[in-house]
């Protein structure tokens, strides 16, 4: 179905009027259309023939595709694909920074926060890359593996983190328990951790009571303990198995949680991958 009208201009146009459009694309176009948007990497990168080959259309599938949303061939429309994923990453900062010195992008404006924080977050997990010994990884996911329950807490700016945690460990073949206060529950619970047990607690400046309270619990009762924080030398950080001191991206006194879940995920798959070994 050739449609003629003007193509979209950039990637993120494209994008909503392939969904506004998609119910009444051909069923060979709906494919393509779905293998654009879970694979744009590829679209960008790869020759028009692998790019049908993985799809698992014709070629001339792809350019009925392009021609329906105003295209004049495939090509026209992967270059907003490589606009987007190979040439904005290597200088949208050097844009920014020109935008605003014209005064065309405010300091506070969306795009300008949002390509801030996407920086800061970048530089932050780039940081923490470097700074993470292998070893320390392999002591924190050897120690869950050994533990008979892990112990999750985090409360406040922490509990995000907390929470994705023992989401994602609750997929692995581990007793995980989230140590909040929901009905009074959070000093029973502690009181219910024993030495085969794993405590992980997530805890940032100012450092919440209530979390420095169980660590303190824990490494009086010698229940092994990892941690992520922003600061080694936080309360009981000498007393603990591992900890992994995370500086996350800040932004207008903003700080993010990205490496902090980047570290989380990464111990949970870690976890789950060393169980099926």
């Amino acid at each position: 179905m050739d449609i003629n009208t003007s193509p979209p201009a950039d990637l993120d146009t494209l994008r909503e009027t392939i969904v506004k459009r998609y119910d009444s694309l051909s069923s060979r176009l709906q494919q393509v259309a779905d293998f654009v948007g879970d694979q744009p990497m590829t679209v960008a990168v790869e020759n028009m023939a692998n790019i049908a080959k993985q799809a698992g259309v014709p070629l001339s599938t792809l350019s009925r595709f392009s021609n329906a949303f105003g295209f004049d061939g495939f090509s026209s429309m992967q270059s907003l694909f490589k606009e987007q994923y190979l040439t904005r990453p290597r200088d949208y900062k050097e844009r920014i920074r020109k935008a605003r010195e014209n005064h065309d992008i405010a300091q506070d404006s969306p795009q300008a926060i949002f390509h801030d924080f996407g920086m800061a977050n970048i530089e932050s997990m780039e940081r923490m890359q470097c700074s993470v010994s292998p070893s320390k990884l392999e002591r924190a996911v050897a120690l869950m593996n050994d533990a008979d329950t892990i112990y999750i807490q985090g409360t406040r700016r922490a509990y995000p983190v907390a929470f994705y945690l023992w989401y994602a460990l609750m997929k692995s073949d581990k007793n995980v328990v989230l140590l909040d206060d929901h009905g009074g529950m959070l000093t029973p619970l502690t009181k219910r951790m024993k030495p085969n047990d794993l405590l992980f607690a997530i805890t940032y400046a100012p450092y919440a009571a209530e979390t420095s309270d169980i660590v303190e619990y824990a490494c009086k009762n010698n229940i092994p303990t990892v941690c992520i924080t922003d600061n080694q030398m936080a309360p009981h950080c000498g007393s603990m198995e591992v900890c992994f001191e995370v500086q996350e991206g800040e932004l207008m006194g903003f700080r993010s949680l990205s490496s902090s879940m980047y570290l989380a995920q990464s111990l949970a798959v870690a976890l789950i991958s060393y169980e099926m070994k």
